[in-house]
C-alpha cells in the first residue's frame, strides 16, 4: 500500500503568529490542503498527518476517510515526527514523505520521482543558486549519496554545494523502521534529523524545478508561494483562450473557470467557486466570490459579487455590490451604487443607480428607478417585495414590505408605498406642494448678511 506521511506538526516560528503554519493561505486556501491533493493525486491510498502545534485546529480542518493523524508532542526533530506515525506503516508498504507547509509540489513529480526510484530510500534533490537554509547533498567522487548535512552542521566546502534536499522522500516501510532507529541528536540543534536515513545508502532524484520545493516559513514566503500560484493558473488561462491583462495583478482560486475571449483587467480578485462564461469583461477592482456569470456580461470597476448568479448579457458596476443570493436572469442592468441581497430580478429589468433590493422577487421588464430601495426590515423580521412584470418605479421610492406590486404599474416618483398596488395602477403618495412668493430670495439675503457679520 502507498501511504504518505506529512508533516505538519511545527510551529512555525517566524510567521508570528498563534496559528498553524500549515493552515496559512497561498492564493486561495490553506497551504497543506495543496500537499494532500498531491498526494492523493499521485495515487496515495492512505495519508497520515503529524500533527503538533495547534493539533485541533489542524485535526478538524483536514480530517477525512483517508487521513489518519499522529500526535508529536515535543518538537524534537523531522525524524522524530516520523516516528509517531510508525503505528500506521507496515513492513511492506511504501511510504512518500512530505512537508506540509510545501504547496507547490506537483502530483506529476511525485508519480515521477516514485517511478523512478531506485533504492529503498530514496528522496528528491534539487539545484539551486541560493542553497542558503538547506541541506546540502553530499556526494562521493562516483556520485554516490554519503550524506544531507544540515547547514548548522556544515562546513565552509559543504556550504557551497547547491544541490539541496527538499524534505521529499520515498521509502520502504521496513527499511524506514530501520533506519529511524539509527537516527541520533548529535548535531548543532539537538534534534533528530530525518536527514539521517539516507547515511546507509539512498537514492536521490534530481529535479530541475526547484521552485516546487519552496518551503513557507515566513510571510514573505507565503507572498511569493501565491504570486507563483496565480501566476501559473494565469498562464493556464491564457493558453485557453482568456485574455488578462496583468498576469501580475490576476489573483484567482484554483476552482475558477473561465471560458474563452473574455477578458480580465488588472487587480481583480476571484474567489472561491466561480464559473465565468465566454465573452465576458472584469473590469479593474473586482471581487467575484462563489458566482456564477454567464456568456457576455461585463462587470464593471469596483465591483463586489458574492454568491450571486448573473444571467447572460447583463451589467453589472461601477461600484455595485451584489450581496449572496442575488440572482439576475438575463439581459439585466445593476448600475453604480446599486446593492441587492436575497433578490431576483427578472429578464429585462434593471437598477441602474443609487438603490437597494433586498429580499425581493423582481418580475420582467421592470424598471427601478433611482434612489429606490425596500424597507424590508422591522428591527425584529425580514420582510419580502414583490414586483411583478412591465412595473415602472420612480425615482425615490420607498416600498415599505410585505408589499406587492402588479403588472403594468406605474409608481410616480417620491412615493411610500406602504400597502399592494393592483395591476394596472398608478401608485402616488405625495403631501400637497405649496409655495411661497420671494421667500427662498429673502432666506438667501438673510443667510448672506448673517455670514458676512460673522467673517
Amino acid at each position: 500500500m502507498l501511504k504518505a506521511v506529512i508533516l505538519a506538526a511545527g510551529k512555525g516560528t517566524r510567521m508570528r503568529s498563534e496559528n498553524s503554519k500549515v493552515l496559512f493561505n497561498v492564493a486561495g486556501k490553506p497551504m497543506i490542503d495543496y500537499v494532500i491533493e498531491s498526494s492523493r493525486n499521485c495515487g496515495v491510498d492512505e495519508i497520515i498527518v503529524i500533527v503538533g502545534n495547534c493539533a485541533e485546529k489542524v485535526m478538524e480542518h483536514t480530517k477525512a476517510s483517508d487521513i489518519k493523524f499522529a500526535m508529536q508532542k515535543e518538537q524534537k526533530g523531522t525524524a522524530d515526527a516520523v516516528k509517531q506515525a510508525l503505528e500506521y506503516i507496515n513492513d511492506d508498504d511504501k511510504i512518500l514523505i512530505l512537508c506540509g507547509d510545501m504547496p507547490l509540489i506537483k502530483s506529476e513529480t511525485l508519480k515521477e520521482f516514485i517511478e523512478k526510484s531506485e533504492k529503498n530510500i530514496n528522496f528528491i534533490s534539487t539545484k539551486t543558486d541560493n542553497p542558503t537554509g538547506y541541506g546540502r547533498i553530499v556526494r562521493s567522487p562516483n556520485g554516490d549519496v554519503i550524506k544531507i548535512i544540515e547547514e548548522k552542521d556544515a562546513n565552509e566546502n559543504e556550504k557551497n554545494i547547491n544541490e539541496i534536499n527538499t524534505g521529499v522522500y520515498f521509502c520502504v516501510g521496513k527499511d524506514l523502521k530501520e533506519r529511524l532507529l539509527n537516527v541520533d541528536s548529535n548535531n548543532a540543534q539537538n534534534e533528530f534529523y530525518l536527514t539521517d536515513i539516507v547515511k546507509g545508502g539512498a537514492f536521490a532524484y534530481c529535479c530541475n524545478n526547484d521552485t516546487e520545493f519552496l518551503g513557507i516559513n515566513d510571510r514573505l514566503q507565503l507572498e511569493v508561494a501565491s504570486k507563483i500560484m496565480w501566476k501559473n493558473r494565469a498562464k493556464e488561462f491564457m493558453k485557453n483562450g482568456v485574455s488578462i491583462l496583468d498576469s501580475d495583478t490576476f489573483y484567482c482560486d484554483d476552482k475558477v473557470s473561465i471560458s474563452k475571449d473574455t477578458i480580465i483587467y488588472p487587480n481583480v480578485f476571484i474567489e472561491g467557486n466561480v464559473t465565468i462564461g465566454e465573452n465576458c469583461k472584469i473590469y479593474s477592482g473586482c471581487r467575484i466570490k462563489n458566482s456564477i456569470i454567464e456568456n457576455n456580461c461585463e462587470i464593471r470597476d469596483n465591483s463586489l459579487i458574492d454568491t450571486s448568479f448573473i444571467g447572460a448579457n447583463s451589467n453589472v458596476g461601477p461600484m455595485a455590490h451584489l450581496r449572496p443570493e442575488t440572482k439576475l436572469l438575463g439581459n439585466n442592468r445593476i448600475g453604480n451604487f446599486v446593492e441587492t441581497k436575497k433578490t431576483v430580478l427578472g429578464l429585462d429589468s434593471k437598477a441602474s443607480h443609487l438603490t437597494y433590493l433586498g429580499d425581493s422577487q423582481i418580475g420582467n421588464n421592470v424598471n427601478i428607478g433611482c434612489g429606490t430601495i425596500t424597507c424590508n426590515y422591522d428591527g425584529y423580521n425580514k420582510y419580502n417585495t414583490i414586483i411583478e412584470d412591465d412595473v415602472f418605479v420612480g425615482s425615490d421610492v420607498q416600498l415599505v414590505a410585505p408589499v406587492k406590486i402588479g403588472k403594468n404599474v406605474i409608481i410616480a416618483a417620491g412615493t411610500t408605498v406602504t400597502k399592494d398596488v393592483p395591476e394596472n395602477a398608478l401608485a402616488i403618495s405625495r403631501t400637497l406642494q405649496s409655495n411661497k412668493e420671494n421667500l427662498g430670495l429673502e432666506i438667501k439675503e438673510r443667510n448672506k448678511s448673517i455670514k458676512e457679520k460673522n467673517a
